[in-house]
C-alpha cells in the first residue's frame, strides 16, 4: 500500500476560496439610444450593471434621460429611436411599478382574482402578500382598482411585482403622487417585500427616497451617468 501525505508548512494553512461574484441580473455596455444620424445620442451609458438584490435609485433633472434609461433596461423604446451597444441578458422578465398603481392593475377584475390570474399564485399566497402590504381586509380582495385609494393601489402594484418573482423590478416615480406618510409606507414595503434576489431600479425626483432605500444612487444629467453616490445611513425627515 502506498500512502500519500501532503505536508503543509506551519502558518501556511489552506485558505478557503473566495465566493464567486453573482452573475448580473442585467448589464448595459457602450449603450446608446438616440435618433438615427444624430450627432450625439439622447442617452449614452458606458456601463450599467445590475446585481441580484440591488436597490438602485436614479435621480436627475427633467430631461436628463431617466425614462430613456428605463427603456434601455426593458428593451422597449419609442419607435424611431436607434439602440447601439450590448444589453445582456437579451431577454429577462421585468416587473413594473408605475407612478399610479391603478395603471399596473386590470380595471375590471377584483384585486384578489387578478393577482392570482396574473402571477399564478395561490389564493393563500395572495392573501399573505396582501396582508404584508397592509391590504389584509377581505373586502379589499373583492374591490376593483378604481375603488382603491392611491396608496392602496400602489401597495397592490408592489404586491403584484413581488408575486411575479421577476428578477428585475422597475419603479417609475412610485411615490410622487403620495403624501409623506403614504410615501414612507411604500418605501418600507419596497425594502421588505421584494425578494432577496429581486433587483430594483427606481426613478424619482425625491432625494429622500434615495437616502431611504438605495444601495446605489445614480445621478443622470444631460443623457449620461454624472455620478454614483453612496447612500447615506440616516433618513431625511419628512
Amino acid at each position: 500500500m502506498i500512502l500519500i501525505m501532503t505536508l503543509e508548512e506551519p502558518g501556511l494553512a489552506r485558505q478557503p476560496r473566495a465566493p464567486l461574484p453573482p452573475s448580473p441580473a442585467l448589464c448595459l455596455r457602450n449603450a446608446r439610444l438616440g435618433l438615427p444620424g444624430a450627432a450625439s445620442p439622447l442617452l449614452d451609458v458606458e456601463e450599467f450593471m445590475l446585481l441580484p438584490g440591488e436597490r438602485v435609485v436614479i435621480t436627475g433633472p427633467s430631461g436628463a434621460g431617466k425614462s430613456l434609461l428605463l427603456s434601455m433596461i426593458t428593451g422597449n423604446w419609442a419607435p424611431g429611436l436607434e439602440f447601439t451597444g450590448t444589453r445582456t441578458p437579451g431577454s429577462t422578465r421585468i416587473g413594473y411599478i408605475p407612478q399610479r398603481g391603478q395603471d399596473a392593475l386590470h380595471p375590471l377584475l377584483p384585486l384578489g382574482r387578478q393577482l392570482r390570474k396574473a402571477t399564478g399564485a395561490s389564493a393563500q399566497q395572495v392573501r399573505g402578500i396582501l396582508q404584508d402590504a397592509g391590504l389584509g381586509d377581505p373586502q379589499l380582495l373583492a374591490r376593483r382598482p378604481a375603488e382603491l385609494s392611491g396608496g392602496q393601489a400602489q401597495r397592490a402594484a408592489i404586491a403584484l411585482a413581488v408575486l411575479s418573482q421577476a428578477p428585475v423590478i422597475l419603479a417609475d416615480e412610485p411615490t410622487s403622487a403620495l403624501d409623506h406618510t403614504a410615501r414612507d409606507l411604500i418605501l418600507e414595503l419596497l425594502g421588505t417585500l421584494l425578494g432577496q434576489q429581486q433587483a430594483l431600479v427606481l426613478v424619482t425626483h425625491d432625494a429622500a427616497v434615495a437616502q431611504a432605500l438605495a444601495t446605489r444612487h445614480l445621478v443622470l444629467d444631460s443623457g449620461k451617468i454624472a455620478s454614483t453616490r453612496a447612500p447615506r445611513l440616516e433618513r431625511v425627515p419628512a
